[in-house]
C-alpha cells in the first residue's frame, strides 16, 4: 500500500529506520520542525509556563530575594546580580520549554497513536528527533531572550567578557537545548502517559534547579563538600558559563569582595567546561536518538 504524508514522498508500508537521501531527510526534518513549532506555540501551557513563568519568577526573585543596592559590599553591583539572576532564570525557561513542553507534545503524539501512521511511511527517526530539537531551540530562544529583556528593564547589566563570549553563549545555549529535548524523549519513553509525563518533567526541572543552588547562582546554599557540582551538572554548568560571559561578574571572588553569592567555586571559564557540556549533550542526544529509532519507530511506543 502506498501512502503520502507531509513527512515524505510516496512510500510503501514499513518504517525506513535508517537515514534517507539528504534532500528527503532535510524536507522531513523541516516538516517535523514546523509541525512541532506550530503545535507548541498553539498550546496555552507553552505561553504560560514557557514564556510567562520564567519572567514572572525573575520579578518575584528581584523584588523579594535580591539585596538592596546599599547592602552590597565591594566587588559587585546590583546590576551584575540582576544580570546573573536573569541568565539563570533564562536558562530555567529554556529547560521548561525543551523538557516539559516537548515531553508533553511527544507524549500526546504517542497517546493519540499518531506513530501508527508514521511507522507505515519511509520516515527517518533522526529527522523526527532533529526536527523536534530545532523547534525546541526556536521556542526556547524566545523564552530566554524574554527573561533577559525583563531583567534589562529591571536594571540588569550585561557585558561581554571578550570576542569569544558570543560563540560560547551560542554554543552552550544549543548544547543545553539538546540536553532538554533529549531528556524529554527519555522521560516520555519511560512514562508514556502524557499527563504523568508533565508531572515528572516538572519535578526534574524544579529539583535540578534547587539541588544546584538555583542553577549554580547560589552555591553557598549547598554543603561545602558538594559545591563543585555546580560546575558539573549540565543546568548549572550552562548557567555559570553564560553568566560569566554575559555579565561583568569576575571568575573568582577576591578577598573581602562579594559577587552576589555566585562564587566560590570559581566560574567554569576554561574551554574544557564547554567540552564537558558538549559531552553531556552528545551523550543524552545519542540515547534519545536510539530510543526514537528503536523504541518509537521500530518498537511499539504508544501502543
Amino acid at each position: 500500500m502506498s501512502s503520502r504524508s507531509e513527512f515524505g514522498q510516496t512510500g510503501t508500508e514499513g518504517s525506513d529506520g535508517g537515514l534517507l537521501g539528504g534532500g528527503r531527510w532535510l524536507r522531513q526534518t523541516k516538516a517535523f520542525a514546523l509541525r512541532n513549532l506550530r503545535a507548541t506555540l498553539r498550546t496555552k501551557a507553552t505561553i504560560l509556563w514557557g514564556f510567562g513563568f520564567p519572567a514572572f519568577w525573575y520579578f518575584v526573585t528581584s523584588l523579594l530575594f535580591l539585596p538592596d543596592a546599599g547592602d552590597i559590599g565591594p566587588g559587585a553591583t546590583i546590576g551584575e546580580i540582576k544580570g546573573a539572576t536573569a541568565v539563570s532564570l533564562g536558562l530555567f525557561g529554556v529547560l521548561t520549554v525543551t523538557l516539559v513542553a516537548f515531553a508533553s507534545g511527544l507524549g500526546e503524539d504517542l497517546t493519540a497513536k499518531r506513530y501508527r501512521k508514521l511507522r507505515s511511511l519511509p520516515v527517518a527517526p533522526s529527522a523526527d528527533f532533529v526536527g523536534r530539537y530545532l523547534a525546541g531551540v526556536a521556542v526556547a530562544a524566545v523564552s530566554y531572550v524574554l527573561v533577559l529583556l525583563v531583567g534589562f528593564v529591571d536594571g540588569a547589566e550585561y557585558a561581554l567578557h571578550g570576542p569569544g563570549s558570543v560563540p560560547v553563549v551560542t554554543v552552550s545555549f544549543l548544547l543545553f537545548s539538546l540536553v532538554g529535548v533529549s531528556l524529554a524523549v527519555l522521560v516520555t519513553w519511560l512514562v508514556e502517559d502524557s499527563e504523568i509525563v508533565v508531572g515528572i518533567t516538572n519535578a526534574i526541572l524544579l529539583v535540578s534547579f534547587f539541588l544546584t543552588g538555583y542553577n549554580g547562582m547560589n552555591p553557598e546554599l549547598l554543603p561545602e563538600e558538594t559545591r563543585q557540582i555546580v560546575n558539573i551538572a549540565p543546568n548549572s554548568l550552562a548557567s555559570r558559563l553564560q553568566t560569566f560571559h554575559l555579565t561583568e561578574t569576575p571568575a573568582t571572588t577576591p578577598t573581602g569582595a562579594q559577587t552576589g553569592g555566585v562564587t566560590p567555586p570559581s566560574f567554569p571559564v576554561e574551554l574544557e567546561f564547554v567540552a564537558l557540556l558538549a559531552v553531556w549533550a552528545v551523550a543524552f542526544g545519542v540515547v534519545a536518538s536510539v530510543l526514537m529509532d528503536q523504541a518509537v519507530y521500530r518498537g511499539e511506543g504508544g501502543e
